[in-house]
């Protein structure tokens, strides 16, 4: 028969193994993504990139075809000004040489300027369209994520990639395999279709 001081430790290491199991049951979830893969296997997101790559080539040509047009006008401005310098024409035609070659002077000044604000109106679209894809698709991403981690029951999700290191602190410092849901929240993302585009005014 088992005295009462047994019965205390039988109790205490049953009492001990329950509280475990539940402490063990609500440990909370963890878990890691890979948010660079997921951007760049999105297929969304690839689409509006190889779009906005597409204008970007377009505005690219446009700009090369004003850079020609300008080079143009310095070459024909460089041979107005020789002209006008030209000891073998008489006074009148130098004068007339100088006359044209501040027109095109002015010309090119003005094509300077207008490729000058075209660039730095291209680099502002740029921007504003990067930012506003980042934020769409950031948005999305997390969306699914925290959809998946309530149906999964994790407590936390970090990001494993590189962009979480690209301030110098890393998201994560060890990641087991086996925590990793980047496929399941890919898989989530391309799956669903694509907004419905505005139909065309």
């Amino acid at each position: 028969m088992k005295t009462l001081k047994q019965w205390l430790v039988v109790l205490a290491v049953a009492a001990g193994g329950a509280w475990g199991r539940q402490a063990q049951a609500a440990e909370p979830a963890l878990a890691v993504v890979n948010m660079e893969h997921i951007f760049k296997e999105h297929t969304r997101l690839k689409a509006d990139i190889a779009q906005l790559n597409e204008q970007n080539a377009k505005e690219a040509a446009e700009r090369k075809q004003a850079v020609t047009e300008l080079e143009q006008l310095q070459a024909g401005h460089r041979q107005l000004m020789v002209e006008a310098e030209s000891p073998i024409l008489t006074d009148t035609a130098r004068k007339e040489r100088q006359t044209k070659a501040d027109a095109k002077l002015r010309e090119l000044r003005v094509l300077e300027a207008r490729i000058l604000r075209g660039d730095e109106s291209t680099r502002r679209q740029m921007l504003t369209r990067i930012q506003d894809l980042r934020k769409k698709y950031f948005a999305e991403v997390q969306e699914q994520v925290r959809a998946y981690a309530a149906e999964q029951k994790l407590a936390l999700v970090l990001d494993s990639s590189q962009l979480a290191a690209q301030s110098g602190i890393s998201g994560v410092l060890h990641a087991d395999a086996r925590l990793d849901i980047t496929a399941a929240i890919l898989a989530r993302v391309n799956a669903r279709p694509a907004p419905a585009k505005p139909a065309s005014p």
